[in-house]
């Protein structure tokens, strides 16, 4: 499936940046530095520590060529009005996509709480798949939060950084958005619910899900639209809402940006 074409690109690509960053004794996937002062003082080529201790080692590739087919090109002549148009259908309609794709994710929930050990939020997560996925008519209507079970979303990107590896090198990818090497990785693994099915039926799944997500961002296009670096600010964004998923404490250390938590929620996709 394509989203899973763009991953594997992604871990390529990544090679290439660890390839540049070879001369330095810092390596942004290794389990994190104890004091991040030390990473910045051993990391001879000048690039910015970000949140998660992400590099945006290829910085003028991203913007030349992902930001500027991405936001320039793709989403303003193709997705912005597809998603507009998307945004006027009923919102029973808005509301049932939304939840059958968040029904799928309860698979990747399920397993991925297991992994850090949250065995009761897994079991939540199974709960709601088979509650939803019956009663709920294959997830279309959200039973299971009608009857008290809540969400407890768990990203292999999140699981891995628990695990203590660093989100590596900032990507932007031509139509696949703003990702990392880590949580290209993450999404490869967290795809594994469409690989029982046709790859046509995957490409379809990821289109019609995308242009969800999409729409829900458009009351926050004037974030990006009238920022003064549109590119550094969703990179900041993406990479502070990714990190915070990880550790919540840390992420409050940070001053927190003037944008509803939707759009972070969103456009981590």
């Amino acid at each position: 499936m394509l989203n899973k074409i763009c991953a594997i690109a992604c871990i390529l690509i990544f090679g290439v940046s660890a390839a540049q960053a070879a001369r330095s004794t810092y390596n942004p996937m290794v389990p994190r530095q104890l004091k991040i002062e030390f990473a910045q003082n051993d990391y001879t080529y000048g690039y910015s520590i970000l949140s998660g201790n992400a590099i945006d080692t290829l910085e003028v590739p991203n913007r030349v060529v992902g930001w500027t087919l991405n936001y320039e090109i793709f989403d303003r002549y193709l997705l912005r009005p597809v998603a507009h148009g998307y945004a006027a259908l009923p919102q029973p309609v808005q509301l049932g996509v939304g939840n059958f794709f968040s029904n799928i994710a309860e698979l990747n929930n399920t397993v991925n709480n297991l992994f850090i050990g949250e065995v009761k939020n897994s079991g939540i997560s199974l709960t709601r798949f088979i509650v939803n996925s019956t009663m709920g008519f294959l997830g279309f209507i959200d039973v299971a939060s009608q009857m008290g079970l809540d969400n407890k979303p768990m990203e292999m990107d999140t699981v891995l950084g628990k695990a203590g590896m660093d989100s590596g090198p900032f990507l932007m990818v031509p139509i696949y958005g703003p990702t990392t090497a880590r949580a290209a990785h993450g999404d490869t693994a967290d795809n594994w619910p469409y690989f029982f099915f046709p790859w046509y039926v995957g490409i379809g799944a990821w289109a019609v899900e995308g242009i969800h997500n999409r729409a829900q961002l458009i009351d926050q296009e004037g974030v990006v639209d009238n920022a003064i670096d549109p590119y550094v600010q969703t990179r900041d964004f993406y990479l502070m809402h990714n990190q915070g998923k990880v550790d919540p404490s840390a992420s409050m250390q940070n001053e927190e940006p003037s944008v509803d938590e939707s759009f972070l929620d969103e456009i981590d996709g």
